[in-house]
């Protein structure tokens, strides 16, 4: 009887051991090519920038390249917000995570944990550069990004929920661009316009506020910058993020390190706004 009692004890104690641990997670989408992914160099953070160079315990991430250039890299579930949840492509592409790059997440999952004041943050970054809205992440196009993207989205959300977490999808960002300077400004828009109509239904997540981040202005995408502006203006629920005095390393694509930074800060701020009062 004793031992009946004491295996009981045990098993109750587990439940309410795990019931303990359990949270609630604020879950943000981040997802885009190169400057999304980041280029913004780690070893850049020193100085007053040191602090974004430190584990956020706080905030959880979970990230995922694609297959198009190669092995997927991902960070093997979710792990504390950090630089390096980012894989550059060509010479010199790390064959493991953390890496020596970073994107705007890490100054954005710190502005959200900031503003929802306590509560758990968690963040779901699939990205991939040199990869177009109109071919790669075009949900009609089958054994590409967008497949990919869902799937890892799913595969990271059922993750929290098999460790007893609940969540609450509150927003998504997204930094995309620079490969479809080709297209016309409405061609686009139209490209962006039903991406995000698709992430909305996927995700079940109709109001779902969705932040576009400004590509950079190098004199070539004036079409695709003014259909993110409009999109913006047109579609409910969505905000834009300007790249104005943001700054590149390689004369005109990639944001530096500060720019990332500062990006996602500015990420954070229109997501705010979007999401209200915590």
């Amino acid at each position: 009887m004793r031992a009946m009692t004491w295996v009981v004890a045990c098993v109750v104690g587990l439940v309410c051991d795990t019931a303990a641990r359990a949270d609630h997670f604020e879950v943000f989408v981040v997802a885009g090519q190169s400057n999304c992914d980041g280029r913004g160099k780690g070893s850049e953070l020193t100085g007053p920038l040191a602090k974004w160079a430190k584990p956020q315990d706080d905030v959880l991430i979970a990230y995922s390249c694609s297959k198009l250039r190669g092995p997927v890299l991902t960070s093997d579930g979710f792990q504390p917000l950090r630089p390096g949840w980012s894989v550059a492509p060509g010479k010199g592409k790390p064959t493991k995570l953390p890496s020596g790059t970073f994107g705007p997440e890490v100054a954005f999952g710190r502005g959200m944990a900031d503003h929802l004041k306590g509560k758990k943050v968690a963040l779901i970054k699939f990205a991939e550069g040199g990869t177009s809205l109109a071919k790669d992440w075009n949900p009609d196009v089958k054994d590409r990004l967008y497949p990919a993207f869902l799937e890892f989205t799913r595969k990271s959300l059922k993750e929290l929920k098999d460790k007893g977490h609940t969540y609450t999808i509150r927003g998504m960002i997204w930094h995309q661009g620079e490969s479809d300077a080709g297209l016309t400004a409405d061609e686009y828009q139209k490209q962006l316009t039903a991406f995000i109509g698709r992430v909305r239904a996927d995700l079940e997540a109709p109001d779902l506020p969705f932040g576009v981040g400004e590509v950079f202005d190098n004199g070539k995408r004036d079409t695709v910058r003014a259909a993110q502006k409009a999109t913006a203006e047109k579609v409910k629920g969505v905000f834009f993020v300007p790249a104005d005095k943001l700054k590149t390393f390689d004369g005109g694509t990639h944001f530096d390190a500060a720019s990332q930074i500062e990006l996602g800060e500015r990420f954070a701020a229109g997501m705010a706004k979007a999401v209200g009062k915590p």
